[in-house]
């Protein structure tokens, strides 16, 4: 019996000797010019240059390939149309015969962004193939794979010796040429495969002989230079396919009976394409057009099902190829191309506020639904950093049945327990879960075998979501994963390949939710700790945008509903998409590159500067009309509050979601400030805090509830040393959290500000080169100490932390997430609760042990490391991969510090949360003191999400949470109609008051 070396050998030559003619293409016109290859210039990353020339394939009987070897990517363009991609995978593309203008749109970034500021072209060629012996040698070299791999040697055995058996007799020995080509036609790929070692999973890697043949005789050969060892006769060689193809399938047959076939896979074809990473959004447009123009044509040669998510980019393809799109439609509507996930993209869903997560299914389900028809049914988020415990109740109300995943699988800790559950939500919504084992994986039988073995719920579950093609850099299918599909079926001892239809594949899978186990809470991801805080001015960015946006929404349709403005409701969803484009899972998070933050943040600010705009004309309007001054409050209940205008400081009082006249309140007795050694003291009504000469918190008293706050110094700024191994931005490596260097005081706290209604304390620190600035602030009648902090970082690869130690007795402690709130340990006993030693939170972490309890408050930093009664707030992250300028130069953010009764709710946590990110407003409108009557929609202990135009313009939506482990009742300020999340159905009447359930939604419609 032959050894598996000689079986391949064998394989290799049936594949290089099924290559039997080339035609060089050297001469083509670019920008003007006729150039020939090989050919190279600079060119900045993002720049596009087009090649074009005449071809002619020829029509006679074998199957003609397109090869480039090129550093970059190109859109291929056959007759004017999107006909597929060149890339660092996609090497080679078919091209039928006749004559054709052939257009090649280069790129000079690799799939993953990699690029040496040049355009380079090395050569182009069409290259024929007798196709069905070339996927036949592809088939034998992939159970050549198999072998290596299957666990049962007596399956192995018996398919070695079938093998053995077939190719013992084949006498075919390619040419040089031959070699030559193969290795050029499936390895030969520029940057990417030769410098970065970037290279293809669904093909087996070339062997050592063939690479040395074709380098040190195949270019000679290919010139004529050096004499070429002859190829096998045609007449012989398709003798003997004929023979090992019968023979092979005969041998499939036989080792079926006796290793039969195990599991199901339902195979959809898919391309990850990241809206930004590596590469900028431009970037990302040329990916879609390549990526989908390869799935079109392999689609309508081979008929198979492909799921794509975000409904950016189709929006983006009807823009940039109408007639791609339009093809698109078609496939959607017979069923082959299946939308999926209803999210504008594949956000973060951790990092966003809750009405964001929902206006990425309510406008991602829309337009699904207005361009195609119909909307997702399978949420998608393969690749997303960890799931929020509010996501099942969000995407059951958005129109999701079930949901697909991955990222699970990268735990570094703790081994995900399931791979098919229910997955149950904060406020009882259960969702079913399946767990693919990878998003993009080969099609091949090691692939199938490997992946079924690992699969942990065969007997609840009885089949894979198997999810093929190229990702991350988009490219999707190749050639030879279709064909390979066929023989999957053939091959004994791994899943039956079924092509993934969309209904067929949830019906199968609700099915067996019986005997799914249940996973309650979040879904926390054991990496990419540091996302949560790298990249300051992005996520401050976010935050203000999703604020003002908010705000812009509930005073334009307050003023629309008193006849005051016409609601700007195009405007609003364009700037709402804007923002949600930036909640990408690798913008947001801080993973990308320096290129998408500069025009990420930009645009951010636009968005900021526009929504402003929006607030500050219906205000205006609505102070004209009141011929006042006027207070306004966005948020659902009173507040009173020190106000800065212009300058100055103003005590203010405002009625629930609404407003009243600008009359500011006297004050009797001031903030108090006073020195005890080189401490400082400030006080008011409520708080008692303690600062030393290095601005650290060395008490906090709290005089309502007659507590001292602090169980030992607080606000310490720690430096830590941050080199995580491989992903820089992205994780947080724990052995550091436990060492650290306190930051140097460079100038000594001083009281620089003191008012009745507010003092302030500033302190200098530093750490290397840079500087930390805090302004300590305490204000009259306020409950809260700010930590206003301005930073001018100089230093890499450091995590700056603030440390507290609260005088709480906690076993868990409570943490802000999108419409939710979750209960995280805070001791270590497990493996699970250890592996949570950096957490995401929203706006607020509160460690509290039900009858007191303390919180932080921050909107734009997310990061905490809880550990007993000590907590650690992550304020900055300088990484050097894979922007190197991430979080370096001048930021800003404030924290607080906040004592109170009780739990988070009772203590109302989530109120000062909401009011330090949505600020009272005031317009000066004939500033006139006391006139105003004032107005105020509504007032509930509820949080109101949103208030809005309804998107078919008829009404208003009123978007409630509760975020409470208590019902809670709300009164309306009229009846209304209970509607789902995205708008589409009516769900029943509800009267003036209304309940709602812990931790729920709830969307009204209102007239």
């Amino acid at each position: 019996m032959m050894g598996l070396a000689e079986i391949e050998r064998k394989a290799f030559d049936l594949m290089a000797t099924s290559i039997r003619k080339y035609k060089l293409l050297n001469t083509w016109e670019s920008e003007g010019k006729t150039i020939k290859l090989p050919f190279q210039r600079e060119a900045e990353p993002n720049t596009l240059v087009v090649f074009s020339r005449e071809i002619e394939v020829p029509n006679d009987g074998l199957k003609w390939f397109l090869k480039v070897s090129m550093e970059g990517n190109a859109l291929v363009k056959l007759d004017g149309m999107a006909y597929g991609t060149i890339d660092d995978i996609h090497t080679y593309i078919p091209i039928r015969s006749g004559k054709h203008k052939l257009e090649l749109i280069v790129s000079p970034l690799t799939m993953f962004g990699y690029h040496k500021w040049r355009i380079k072209i090395d050569y182009a060629m069409l290259v024929g193939i007798m196709w069905e012996p070339y996927v036949l040698a592809q088939r034998l070299l992939d159970l050549v794979s198999f072998i290596e791999i299957i666990q049962e040697e007596d399956l192995k055995e018996a398919l070695m010796k079938e093998l053995s058996d077939i190719l013992i007799r084949v006498k075919s020995v390619p040419s040089i040429k031959q070699i030559t080509l193969l290795r050029m036609l499936l390895y030969d790929g520029g940057l990417g495969i030769k410098e970065l070692k970037i290279g293809r999973f669904d093909v087996r890697e070339v062997r050592p002989d063939y690479m040395f043949l074709s380098a040190v005789y195949g270019i000679g050969a290919m010139k004529g230079k050096i004499e070429d060892i002859p190829k096998p006769k045609r007449e012989h060689y398709l003798k003997e396919i004929d023979r090992i193809h019968k023979e092979l399938e005969d041998a499939l047959t036989r080792l079926r009976r006796v290793f039969p076939k195990i599991g199901k896979a339902y195979a959809f074809a898919h391309s990850h394409i990241d809206a930004a990473w590596l590469w900028t959004y431009a970037e990302t447009k040329q990916k879609i057009l390549r990526t989908f123009s390869t799935i079109e044509r392999l689609m309508r040669r081979y008929g198979i099902t492909y799921i794509q998510s975000s409904a950016q980019y189709y929006e983006w393809l009807e823009e940039l190829d109408k007639e791609l799109f339009e093809k698109v439609k078609k496939y959607v509507r017979e069923g082959k191309w299946i939308l999926a996930g209803g999210m504008w993209v594949e956000s973060d869903v951790q990092l966003i506020d809750g009405e964001s997560l929902v206006r990425q299914f309510l406008y991602g389900q829309r337009y699904f639904l207005e361009k195609f028809g119909r909307i997702a049914k399978i949420g998608w988020l393969p690749d997303t950093f960890g799931f929020s415990a509010s996501l099942p109740q969000i995407m059951k109300k958005s129109g999701i049945e079930v949901f697909a995943t991955y990222k699970l699988l990268w735990n570094e800790r703790n081994e995900f327990p399931y791979h098919a559950f229910i997955w149950k939500g904060i406020d009882g919504t259960e969702i079913p879960v399946h767990i693919m084992m990878s998003y993009k994986s080969s099609m091949t039988a090691k692939s199938l075998y490997k992946q079924w073995k690992r699969y942990k719920n065969k007997y609840e579950v009885p089949f894979l979501l198997y999810v093929y093609g190229y990702g991350d850099g988009g490219g999707g299918i190749t050639w030879e994963m279709v064909e390979m599909m066929k023989h999957m079926n053939k091959v004994p001892h791994i899943p039956k390949i079924v092509k993934g239809y969309e209904d067929e594949y949830i019906s199968e899978f609700k099915s067996c939710i019986d005997k799914m186990p249940t996973w309650e809470g979040e879904l926390y991801v054991e990496v990419h700790r540091g996302t949560y805080t790298t990249n300051l001015k992005m996520k401050k960015y976010m935050a203000d945008a999703e604020s003002v946006l908010r705000s812009a929404e509930i005073w334009s349709t307050i003023a629309e509903m008193l006849g005051l403005v016409e609601y700007p409701k195009e405007k609003l969803e364009k700037l709402w998409k804007r923002v949600l484009l930036h909640q990408f899972h690798d913008v947001l998070p801080g993973s990308s590159i320096k290129e998408v933050y500069d025009e990420a943040i930009e645009d951010l600010k636009k968005v900021i500067r526009e929504a402003e705009e929006i607030i500050h004309s219906v205000l205006e309007r609505i102070a004209e009309k009141e011929s006042s001054a006027l207070v306004f409050n966005d948020l659902p209940w009173e507040r009173r509050e020190v106000v800065e205008v212009n300058g100055e400081y103003y005590l203010l009082e405002a009625p629930p979601l609404g407003w009243k006249a600008f009359e500011p309140i006297e004050v009797k007795e001031g903030i108090k400030v006073k020195a005890e050694g080189d401490k400082i003291v400030l006080e008011n009504e409520y708080l008692r805090a303690v600062i030393n000469k290095d601005g650290e918190l060395i008490s906090l008293y709290d005089k309502e509830n007659k507590r001292e706050a602090l169980r030992s110094t607080s606000n310490v700024l720690m430096a830590h040393i941050d080199t995580p191994g491989m992903w820089d931005a992205w994780d947080i490596n724990e052995d550091f959290l436990i060492q650290g260097e306190k930051l140097k005081t460079l100038e000594e706290a001083k009281v620089i500000y003191q008012s009745p209604l507010i003092a302030v304390i500033k302190v200098v620190k530093g750490y290397g080169s840079s500087r930390v600035t805090q302004f300590i602030k305490l204000r009259k009648e306020s409950k809260l100490l700010e930590f206003e902090t301005k930073v001018d970082w100089k230093d890499k690869e450091i995590l700056l932390k603030a440390w507290f130690n609260f005088n709480t007795h906690n076993w868990s402690s409570f943490y802000d997430i999108p419409y939710g709130v979750i209960e995280r340990a805070a001791v270590r006993n497990t493996p699970w609760e250890q592996a949570k030693f950096e957490v995401p939170a929203l706006r607020w972490a509160d460690v509290c042990d039900g009858d007191y309890g303390v919180a932080i408050i921050c909107t734009s930093r997310h990061g905490y490391t809880n550990w007993d009664s000590k907590i650690g707030l992550s304020l900055l992250k300088s990484p050097i991969y894979p922007n190197p300028w991430s979080d370096l130069g001048e930021g800003e953010f404030t924290y607080y510090i906040y004592p109170h009764k009780g739990d988070w709710f009772e203590g109302e946590v989530y109120k000062r949360a909401l009011e330090v990110w949505s600020k009272l407003r005031v317009v000066k409108a004939r500033w006139v003191e006391g006139k105003a009557k004032g107005f105020s929609f509504m007032r509930t202990d509820a949080v109101v999400g949103a208030l809005k135009k309804a998107e078919d313009g008829n009404g208003y939506i009123l978007r409630l949470y509760n975020p409470s482990k208590e019902e809670l009742e709300v009164e309306l300020p009229k009846e209304g109609i209970k509607m789902d999340m995205i708008e589409l159905k009516e769900l029943g009447k509800v009267g003036r008051k209304v309940k709602l359930k812990p931790f729920e939604i709830k969307t009204i419609k209102i007239s």
